[in-house]
C-alpha cells in the first residue's frame, strides 16, 4: 500500500530552505510544512531563502504549509502589519511574479497552519487571507488536546470563524518526539484520527512524529529505529487506515535553544534508510578542519549498501561530490542538514508503507 500523502516538517533555517529549493518538479513530492522561527527576519538571510523556495514551489504547482507555532511575541514576522501570514503571502506572490511571471497560479502561495489555541485576531487574519485567495487551512493539534468532544468542538469553531468547510481543512495530530511506541499512545491517536476523519473526511489527518535525538552522544556510526513509522502503521491498522504519515525529517521535533555562543561543530549526518536512521559523526580535534572530517564521514556513507546513490536526490548527489575524488567540501551545519533533508524528502516521497 502506498502512502496517502506524506508530510515532512522542517524548521525555517538555511539548510532546510536549501533542500526545498532543490526539490524536483516532476511527480507529487511529499507535502512540506515549514515551522517559522523568531530568527526569520526581514533583514536576515533565511527569509529570502524561504520566499524563493515557496515561489518555486508555487511555480511547480505545490504549496508550502507555513506554521507559526514557534513564533513568540518578539518575532519580527508577527510585528508586520497583518501578521506573518499576510506578510509572507505578499512576499511570495511578489517573488513568484518577478522570477516566474506567475500572476495567476493554480495553487495559493502558502497554506496557513493554525494552532488549536489561536486567538480570534489570529483567525480573523486567516479569514482575510482566504478572502484574498481561496485556500485550505491546517489545524495543528498538540500531543494532549484535552477531551475528544472539546477538541472536535474547537475545530468546528475554527472552521466557522475562518469560513472554511469540510474538504478544505487538514489536521495535524502532533505526537512530538517518540522514543518508543506505547500502546496507550497508539490507542489515543487512533481514536482521535478516526474522529477527525468522521468530521473532516478521509485522508484529512496527518500523524506527525519524530525520533531524531536532541543531542549526539557518540562518534560511532549507529542505526536507530524510526518509531514514528511504527506508530503510524499501528494507528493506521487500528482504526484510521487513511491517516497520512508525517515526520520531522532529520532534526529533533523541538527547535534547539541557543545561548548565542558560536561553536565549532562536530560533523554529523542523519541519513534515512527504510525503517531506520543512520547516524554518522566525526570528532573535530584541535587544529582539525571540519570539512575534512565531514569528508571522512561521507567516504564511509557512500560505501554503505544502503546509500541511495548520486542520482537519487540533490542531496545524495552533493554527498557523492563531497568525497575526496569529488572536489566538493562542506563545513557547516546548514550544508549537512540541507543534504540530509533533501535525501529524506525524496525517501518518503518514493517509498511505500511497507518499506518507509
Amino acid at each position: 500500500m502506498s502512502l496517502v500523502r506524506p508530510l515532512v516538517a522542517v524548521k525555517a533555517k538555511l539548510g532546510e530552505m536549501t533542500a526545498l529549493a532543490s526539490l524536483r518538479s516532476h511527480g507529487a513530492p511529499a507535502r512540506v510544512l515549514v515551522e517559522l522561527l523568531d530568527s526569520v527576519t526581514p533583514a536576515g538571510r533565511i527569509l529570502p531563502a524561504l520566499v524563493r523556495a515557496a515561489a518555486q514551489a508555487a511555480y511547480q504547482g505545490r504549496t508550502l504549509w507555513l506554521d507559526t507555532t514557534w513564533l513568540t511575541a518578539d518575532s519580527p514576522l508577527e510585528e508586520q502589519p497583518g501578521g506573518a501570514f499576510e506578510f509572507l503571502d505578499h512576499a511570495i506572490e511578489t517573488a513568484a511574479q518577478a522570477e516566474y511571471g506567475l500572476f495567476a497560479p493554480d495553487c495559493p502561495y502558502l497554506i496557513p497552519v493554525v494552532r488549536l489555541d489561536a486567538t480570534e485576531d489570529d483567525l480573523r487574519r486567516v479569514r482575510l487571507l482566504i478572502e484574498h485567495q481561496d485556500r485550505d487551512i491546517v489545524i495543528r493539534l498538540p500531543q494532549r488536546g484535552g477531551p475528544l468532544h472539546e477538541l472536535l468542538e474547537r475545530i468546528d469553531s475554527i472552521m466557522r470563524f475562518t469560513g472554511t468547510r469540510q474538504g478544505h481543512v487538514h489536521t495535524i495530530l502532533d505526537a512530538g518526539f517518540v522514543e518508543a511506541v506505547r500502546s496507550e499512545q497508539t490507542t489515543a491517536a487512533a481514536e482521535t484520527a478516526a474522529a477527525l476523519s468522521d468530521l473532516l473526511g478521509p485522508a484529512s489527518t496527518t500523524l506527525l512524529a519524530g525520533s531524531i535525538p536532541a543531542k549526539r552522544t557518540t562518534y560511532v556510526t549507529t542505526e536507530r529505529d524510526r518509531p514514528e513509522v511504527t506508530l503510524w502503521n499501528e494507528v493506521r491498522h487500528s482504526r484510521a487506515d487513511e491517516v497520512n504519515y508525517g515526520d520531522y525529517g532529520v532534526t529533533h521535533p523541538r527547535p534547539p535553544r541557543s545561548d548565542g555562543n558560536p561553536r565549532t561543530p562536530n560533523p554529523y549526518l542523519c541519513y534515512t534508510v527504510p525503517g531506520k536512521t543512520v547516524l554518522l559523526r566525526r570528532k573535530v580535534e584541535e587544529g582539525d578542519d571540519p570539512t575534512e572530517r565531514f569528508t571522512d564521514l561521507v567516504e564511509e556513507l557512500v560505501e554503505r549498501s544502503d546509500f541511495a546513490g548520486p542520482g537519487y536526490s540533490w542531496g545524495d548527489d552533493e554527498l557523492a561530490r563531497c568525497r575526496r575524488t569529488g572536489w566538493r567540501t562542506a563545513g557547516s551545519v546548514s550544508r549537512w542538514v540541507a543534504m540530509a533533508t533533501s535525501h529524506h524528502i525524496e525517501h518518503v516521497t518514493r517509498r511505500s508503507a511497507a518499506d518507509l
